[in-house]
């Protein structure tokens, strides 16, 4: 008896604690975000539970003192995402800023306007629009502000721009594509061999890529249209058409699947 008392207060503490830990800064709140109640079974779900019900937790958990184990767990997971996505949000709303500051009398404005967005530039030896040098500068100077962040707030968990090759379509078995094979498709003209592969942003894990618990894409505005950049879809004929780039990402990377915006956040 004294163990079973023991036990659910330890778990009433980890409750308490997940209430703490899971406030989402009110500048931050958005639709999707860690917090509100639509996340993914598997990231927000439990933690949810513990919330709302102390008995619910207790029913979802089990009644041994092993159960306080996975709710800390639940916890602990919940504070590193708020810390992640924070360092993700400040390197998009960086990365804007500073590409943006490159170009002070280019524009007629402080940002390009949607027919700047489309006017021809040239970038690296190639033309391409105004839209396209923005969004691959300001993905550059993201990742390296996300490589310094997160190396601090979980270091060793996190992968940038990691390529995966899906093996099998219907069971979701998958490799990890090194930059060196990737650099030397490209190089060698056998870019071809990398189409139906996925390349989010950034992954996070434990250690393994292909035990991802969430993927981000930083997504990028040229102009100020007040929508914010959806999520892509595959062309036809392409072997994942019938998916969206967020839907590819769940059904073969992770659970958890965000775009980070500028000054806007964490969007599903």
């Amino acid at each position: 008896m004294h163990t079973r008392a023991v036990g659910l207060n330890v778990l009433a503490l980890a409750v308490l604690m997940t209430q703490c830990a899971c406030v989402t800064p009110a500048s931050r709140v958005t639709p999707g975000s860690y917090g509100y109640s639509n996340a993914p079974v598997g990231i927000d779900s439990p933690s949810a539970t513990c919330r709302n019900s102390l008995s619910a937790c207790i029913a979802l958990y089990g009644k041994e003192m092993a159960s306080t184990t996975a709710v800390l767990k639940v916890v602990f997971d919940k504070a590193a995402k708020q810390s992640i996505e924070e360092e993700l949000e400040k390197c998009a709303d960086l990365a804007r800023t500073e590409v943006l500051l490159r170009y002070p009398k280019q524009f007629k404005g402080p940002v390009p306007d949607a027919e700047e967005c489309k006017q021809e530039t040239k970038s690296q030896g190639r033309r391409v629009t105004w839209a396209m040098r923005l969004g691959i500068e300001m993905h550059e100077a993201a990742r390296k502000c996300a490589e310094e962040g997160l190396g601090k707030v979980h270091p060793g968990g996190f992968s940038l721009e990691q390529r995966y090759r899906i093996i099998d379509l219907e069971t979701g078995e998958k490799e990890l594509v090194n930059a060196e094979e990737e650099r030397a498709l490209e190089e060698s003209g056998n870019g071809g061999e990398l189409k139906g592969t996925l390349k989010p942003d950034v992954v996070i894990h434990e250690g393994d890529p292909l035990d991802a618990r969430a993927a981000y894409d930083f997504k990028f505005p040229c102009g100020e249209n007040g929508n914010p950049p959806d999520w892509g879809r595959y062309p036809k004929g392409h072997p994942l058409a019938k998916y969206t780039q967020k839907t590819a990402y769940e059904r073969y990377i992770a659970p958890w699947v965000a775009r980070i915006i500028p000054w806007i956040g964490v969007l599903e």
